[in-house]
């Protein structure tokens, strides 16, 4: 992910060459980061608590934890917003730059997850 960022920055500099598209796409990639590190940890937290509960056999196992993962990531989804905002109307950083930034850690998770899927299509 780190290799990608440093990338995908550095060809916005050298293209571009404005300091102002660095800053955005490389925020916009910091922060897309910071959620997948924080939505993997809590999505691992989950699945423990999901199987503790199974485990004890209870009625509806996953359903409080569920919402309340749920609730967490919308919360999260409103901060990103947020922040998103405060970036472009105050600080003046370019949307669709920033936009790209925060895309390109998903879309990189996207393509190792079809290459994990077409190696395991073909040992089968």
């Amino acid at each position: 992910m780190f290799l990608s960022l440093a990338t995908g920055s550095l060809g916005v500099l050298i293209v571009f060459q404005d300091l102002k598209l660095f800053l955005s796409f490389l925020l916009g990639a910091a922060l897309a980061y910071l959620n997948f590190l924080t939505l993997k940890k809590e999505g691992g937290e989950l699945l423990a608590r999901v199987y503790q509960n199974v485990m004890s056999c209870l009625d509806r196992p996953y359903q409080r934890e569920r919402t309340l993962f749920l609730i967490k990531v919308y919360l999260r989804l409103l901060a990103i917003g947020i922040i998103f905002y405060f970036l472009i109307t105050r600080l003046g950083l370019h949307p669709v730059f920033l936009l790209l930034g925060f895309t390109l850690i998903y879309f990189q998770i996207f393509v190792v997850m079809i290459r994990f899927w077409l190696r395991k299509k073909e040992s089968f």
